[in-house]
């Protein structure tokens, strides 16, 4: 039974890789190879040439998305059912000799290439396994608050070739770490002598006290290993993997022998780790603890470096100062409110132990992480969304209308008003539900902050250049996370269950737009409205050619102006 579980997983994962895969390409090249890329959203057939393979997959989709996140009833080439190894193998071979990719002449072009090819076949795999594994272990649980909510994101992103890797892991680690087995574990602690400690706090409101949720812990360590020199310490949560790392580094060795940092081990309450793998949730702290991992979840090295947390300060004192969802009541934000780390003189080794702390302010019993929602426990199903709603569609639009009210109206305000955007997608998103329909919207992970130059306002504290961008970099922040990553696989999820066209639920988005352009006369909704396309991730081709942390972006066409000009016309 066990062996028949895990070959009908890995059928299933193998089946959801390909998808991605192929929607990924579809999306990134299909205005570069516009004549081998063919979608029949009538006949609902497609058919993609992979030229220097000499090979064409062809098929049928069981829906047609207008934003590209097609399901797949069949993927064949010559009446062949397609492995998702085969289209690793025709994809990167198609993007090799494609002379926008590099100059595969150059030998050590060639060489950097192949080793670009073989990463990333390797990081495809590395998701599938894992995907397997929470197929098998995990796909049939349920949601019912918040923490099992955050461990449901079996599937992760639409639109990345190997949303599930976790290269670093050992597949000892992946049972004992990955949130979507439902894993939880006791951090571990080091305590750091104050001359090396940095922390920095919005307000001391905020703080959180460490040694009172831990005394217990760390009393008889506390009097064994500090004596009367307890004082001069201050405790530091670390991930059990990352201990074991940091304490194998010779610099890390050499401030334990100076007694600037003792290891405390295990301990504390349980902690549960979040969709995000390195974040974790510690229900007796009410707190989320953005923790240092020195290993690739996605396809980023997940530590905390000084830039990224002086991003995330300033911009949860920025954005409070703003009161950025002041008039909007059932809008709120999830704010980091201080950074703790260990200092070293090298700004790599201190971003290992540096964390950041988020206070949970929601109702935990019935708030939900969005892209947990969004996702269908098995392909073919429903999402748990249109689950919660029996899968009716005057149900599905009654809470659409809801949550528009809720999410989209407080976000483009914030973004018109006061450039304030965020980096609002699914994962960075949360719904808090009564009676099943949206109560509270709440966002999350200031880090992705951005603020529009044209709009900044007086503060009280002057904080550092790194929030603040261009009008148009600005925008295309909320256009891509919001609009298109969010708004876009919420739509396709709820179109798909009630099998509407996805134009359904934008023509909704649209109305609401229009009217609060006509109440307020938003710039930037009018942008939302007007503009051709937007830009969206190339995610593939990114991971492909190792530009992740500067990825290049591809049109994606905007559906509210396509409706605007059939209203127009039609008028």
């Amino acid at each position: 039974m066990e062996n028949r579980l895990r070959s009908e997983a890995e059928q299933q994962a193998n089946i959801h890789s390909c998808k991605l895969l192929l929607n990924c390409y579809i999306r990134e090249l299909s205005v570069e190879k516009e004549g081998d890329i063919q979608i029949d959203p009538n006949a609902m057939t497609y058919a993609v040439a992979f030229q220097a393979s000499g090979v064409t997959i062809t098929g049928q989709l069981a829906y047609y998305s207008a934003m590209g996140e097609h399901e797949y009833r069949s993927v064949q080439q010559r009446g062949q059912a397609v492995h998702y190894q085969d289209l690793v193998r025709w994809i990167t071979r198609e993007l090799s000799e494609d002379t926008a990719y590099g100059n595969s002449r150059h030998e050590q072009g060639r060489l950097t290439h192949a080793a670009d090819v073989r990463d990333f076949a390797e990081k495809v795999d590395n998701s599938v396994n894992n995907l397997a594994l929470y197929i098998e272990q995990a796909a049939g649980l349920g949601i019912y608050d918040y923490c099992t909510s955050e461990q449901s994101l079996v599937y992760g992103h639409p639109f990345h070739p190997f949303p599930k890797n976790s290269k670093g892991f050992t597949e000892h680690d992946v049972r004992m770490y990955s949130p979507e087995l439902r894993t939880s574990f006791q951090l571990c602690y080091v305590a750091v002598r104050k001359d090396v400690y940095m922390q920095e706090w919005v307000d001391d409101y905020t703080r959180i006290n460490l040694h009172a949720s831990l005394h217990g812990h760390v009393e008889q360590a506390w009097e064994a290993e500090w004596g009367e020199h307890g004082d001069e310490y201050e405790l530091l949560p670390i991930h059990p993997w990352q201990y074991a790392y940091v304490l194998g580094l010779s610099e890390v060795q050499q401030y334990i022998l100076d007694k600037k940092l003792i290891p405390m081990g295990s301990g504390g309450p349980k902690a549960y780790p979040t969709s995000s793998v390195r974040t974790v949730y510690i229900p007796e702290l009410n707190c989320n603890i953005k923790l240092s991992l020195n290993m690739q979840i996605t396809n980023m090295i997940r530590t905390n470096s000084a830039e990224q947390m002086r991003r995330t300060l300033d911009a949860s004192r920025y954005v409070r100062q703003q009161n950025c969802f002041g008039a909007d009541q059932h809008t709120q934000i999830a704010y980091e409110t201080g950074v703790a780390t260990c200092d070293f003189q090298e700004g790599e080794l201190t971003s290992l132990f540096t964390v950041a702390y988020r206070p949970i302010e929601f109702d935990p019993e019935c708030t939900y992480v969005l892209s947990s929602l969004v996702e269908a426990p098995l392909p073919g199903m429903q999402s748990r969304l249109m689950t919660m709603l029996g899968g009716v569609r005057a149900e599905a639009e009654r809470w659409f209308a809801r949550y528009l009210t809720l999410s989209l109206l407080p976000i483009v305000r914030a973004a018109g008003e006061r450039g304030i955007h965020f980096e609002a997608h699914l994962q960075n998103t949360l719904v808090t539900l009564r009676d099943g329909m949206p109560e509270a919207f709440i966002v999350r992970d200031l880090e992705g902050v951005s603020v529009d130059e044209e709009l900044i306002h007086e503060v009280d504290t002057d904080p550092s250049r790194l929030l603040f961008y261009p009008r148009d970099k600005a925008w295309a922040r909320t256009s891509y996370y919001f609009i298109i990553n969010h708004l876009g696989s919420l739509i396709h999820a709820m179109a798909r269950d009630v099998n509407v066209p996805e134009e359904h639920f934008w023509a909704k988005v649209r109305e609401v737009l229009v009217k609060e352009l006509d109440r307020t006369g938003n710039v930037y909704v009018q942008h939302l409205l007007t503009a051709d396309s937007f830009l969206a991730k190339q995610n593939l081709v990114s991971c492909l050619r190792g530009i992740s942390q500067t990825p290049a972006y591809v049109p994606v066409s905007n559906i509210m102006n396509r409706i605007g000009s059939e209203v127009a016309w039609g008028s």
